[in-house]
């Protein structure tokens, strides 16, 4: 987990670098400043090598530890090996169009990343269903819970009242632990896509299989934590709503 975080954290310290570099570029070509640009480009050939191969290397292994790769991720992908070369050649040859079309891909690469949607657009709050739904670890966690576990508010707060305040606690330490760095003490933080805790809806049931398969970047924790650990974390979440 800590591994996982911290590849994350250079991942999208080196993107908004490597975006913050690149947009640069791409103004002072826009204003004409081809010198100006030509000696930027020359003094930052190395930190271009640099920032590629930290992304390659902290994406590729956010990729393999992605647990099931949603479409969004493979648009993502597709879109930066497209623009690329795009700026490459932009910038290199002073073709404005190019370098443009190319930095405005990245920009909505990183939208997308930051949001996880291909619309660009956080999901909002969605209320109990009046219907029974079907859900799985893959469900978003904004999803009401499947079939056997829809509960009203109400009965998911009886719930954790009967788990008692001991076992509340210990999942309040693990949540801390294990938790916090993406999900934050609220958990409404959200780091690399996880789930805002202050408005799901996602069953018990369906939490505690989160936790013990994974999802996303997050990481399964069923070889970490015992089953009593497990509801105790999975109920110590509905509390955060």
């Amino acid at each position: 987990m800590q591994a996982t975080v911290a590849f994350l954290h250079t991942h999208v310290l080196v993107v908004v670098l490597f975006l913050i570099l690149f947009t640069s570029k791409t103004a002072l070509l826009l204003l004409n400043k081809r010198e100006t640009l030509a000696k930027v480009r020359s003094n930052t050939k190395i930190l271009d090598i640099i920032f590629g191969t930290l992304i390659v290397i902290t994406g590729g292994y956010l990729l393999v530890n992605y647990q099931g790769i949603p479409t969004w991720l493979i648009i993502k992908i597709i879109l930066v090996l497209a623009a690329i070369p795009l700026g490459i050649v932009g910038i290199k040859r002073e073709n404005k169009a190019l370098a443009i079309v190319s930095l405005l891909l990245f920009f909505y690469v990183y939208g997308v990343a930051e949001t996880k949607s291909l619309t660009m657009q956080q999901p909002g709050p969605i209320q109990n269903a009046t219907t029974k739904v079907a859900a799985s670890p893959e469900t978003d966690a904004a999803e009401t819970g499947d079939m056997g576990f829809s509960k009203s508010e109400g009965a998911q707060q009886e719930i954790i009242a009967s788990l008692g305040d001991a076992q509340l606690a210990n999942g309040k330490a693990i949540y801390t632990q294990l938790c916090v760095t993406c999900h934050g003490t609220d958990g409404a933080k959200g780091l690399g896509g996880a789930a805002n805790l202050q408005v799901s809806n996602l069953s018990l049931n369906n939490r505690v299989n989160v936790i013990e398969n994974g999802r996303g970047l997050m990481p399964a924790f069923s070889s970490q934590l015992t089953d009593e650990e497990v509801q105790a974390l999975a109920a110590y979440t509905m509390t955060l709503k």
